[in-house]
């Protein structure tokens, strides 16, 4: 009986499938597109493209590495493996400040969502709200906020395919007068900026990717990893480009791409001319309550992983207690007192406060994904030499990874391309510098009082990001169910 248990319980390839596609969508996407839109033009298509690509050879490294090692710390436990603690040390802490920066990314893209209904408000006052609210969430029960945040999930992936659907209809069938359609893109250069426009489009487009650890965290959930996992990548990273791609197609088609920017989604934009009714305000709500997911997920994981480091004696003894509910409730208050200075900088600089706090996660989101395929270059022939009967699903290694490697280095360095991502550039490298030199000032500290894996184990049952796997993997299984039992033939008697 538990053999049967425990098999039920493994994710099925489509259970996997729409996790990783819930967790990368977000308002890099949604609002984030419009300013990558202005600064390539018709180009953009391409960009998301190539992004798409690199994005499937992350997820193989990543997910080649926990099949081959499964580890629950996934790339910040590879990257102490490859390149020692201290690189370790530095990720984990770059993980924490970057989804901050996420927080504070999707909190001000949810603050411009609500401007739409609430002009005379300023977006300060939507930040402060939003974060009190989703602090109250996340200081409930984990079970009860997983099983929000897993169905809320999904509402990213619905969003793009309406609007997918709703474009085809205006750009194709003009029932609601003739969209610009092709002339918007035949009128105008491909490369209307130069190179220099499209390579700094593309440190955006990378951020509208990010969010793939989640796929290394749930290797040891899934049925048959090593049959399933790289179908997942396959279909993943074609499904998410393919919605990427075309969404981004339409938004050309459907309007002056010029007039978009960053006041307001280009969802909800580029469907104003054709006033149909209550759609621009389905499309925003339906945005905002994806934004505000979102956001909650990043809280809840950062929160965690403040937690985490606490447990490994890299983060203040402070924040490694919990309440009888398992919540890290000093790790997570702390965490997100950041949110009222980004709160504060919205009152400051209104109009640049989501490029600064975007531009400078998509650099630490980069950091991570080129320690994931360095770690893989140097650990996999290690990993092998115990695994003789493992087939490999990674393509042109090692060429595959010095292409992406170098690719993702020069992407890093187009934030100079743009004026005006020079200071998220800047603000990046910034916490890079200083999140080393504090490893450095501490390390024989740090070096004191080693712990394992397994004594944090035992030490603490505080929930990690995989409880919501969970949640998830159970409401997938349930749409799975009823979409075969949609198509199942009844027996007539």
């Amino acid at each position: 009986m538990t053999s049967i248990q425990d098999k039920s319980s493994k994710m099925s390839a489509f259970s996997l499938t729409m996790l990783a596609i819930g967790s990368i969508i977000g308002a890099g996407m949604f609002l984030g597109v419009g300013l990558t839109i202005r600064l390539s033009g018709p180009s953009i298509i391409l960009a998301y493209a190539i992004m798409g690509i690199l994005m499937y050879f992350n997820l193989s490294f990543l997910a080649e590495l926990s099949l081959l090692d499964p580890e629950k710390g996934s790339f910040q436990t590879y990257a102490a493996k490859a390149f020692g603690p201290g690189v370790g040390f530095i990720i984990g802490w770059l993980y924490w400040i970057s989804g901050i920066l996420v927080m504070s990314s999707e909190a001000t893209a949810a603050a411009i969502f609500s401007a739409l209904w609430f002009p005379g408000i300023p977006l300060w006052a939507f930040i402060v709200i939003y974060t009190v609210i989703l602090t109250g969430v996340n200081l409930s029960d984990p079970r009860g906020f997983g099983k929000l945040e897993s169905g809320l999930a999904i509402v990213k992936v619905i969003a793009l395919i309406g609007f997918i659907i709703l474009g085809i209809v205006l750009v194709f069938f003009p029932l609601f007068g003739g969209a610009p359609g092709w002339h918007n893109i035949s009128n105008t250069p491909f490369f209307v900026h130069g190179l220099s426009g499209f390579a700094g489009s593309l440190l955006l487009v990378f951020y509208a990717y990010s969010g793939t650890s989640v796929v290394g965290l749930a290797i040891t959930e899934s049925s048959d990893p090593e049959k399933t996992v790289p179908k997942v990548v396959l279909i993943t990273s074609f499904l998410v480009t393919t919605f990427y791609v075309i969404s981004v197609l339409f938004l050309i088609l459907l309007h002056p791409w010029t007039t978009y920017n960053a006041s307001t989604s280009p969802y909800v934009s580029a469907l104003l001319p054709y006033k149909i009714p209550i759609v621009q305000s389905i499309m925003n709500f339906v945005i905002l309550t994806a934004t505000l997911s979102a956001m909650s997920a990043s809280m809840y994981g950062t929160s965690r992983m403040l937690n985490a480091l606490a447990q490994q004696g890299e983060a203040p003894h402070l924040f490694n207690k919990v309440t009888k509910k398992a919540v890290p409730r000093r790790a997570l208050l702390f965490t997100n007192v950041f949110l009222v200075g980004i709160a504060f900088l919205s009152y400051v600089i209104p109009n640049k406060i989501y490029l600064l706090v975007t531009g400078a996660s998509g650099l630490l989101s980069l950091v991570n994904v080129l320690t994931i395929s360095l770690a893989h270059w140097r650990l996999r022939p290690k990993f092998l030499e115990n695994r003789k009967d493992y087939k490999t699903h990674v393509v042109g290694y090692p060429v595959s990874n010095i292409i992406v490697t170098a690719i993702f280095i020069g992407v890093f360095f187009s934030a100079f391309a743009i004026p005006d991502q020079r200071a998220s550039f800047f603000l990046g490298l910034s916490l890079i510098v200083i999140t080393a030199g504090a490893y450095f000032f501490l390390r024989h500290k740090l070096g004191a009082k080693p712990k394992t894996p397994e004594t944090i184990q035992n030490q603490h049952l505080a929930p990690t990001s995989e409880n919501s796997l969970h949640n998830l993997q159970h409401l997938a299984q349930k749409t799975e169910k009823r979409i075969s039992e949609g198509f199942r033939p009844k027996n007539k008697s």
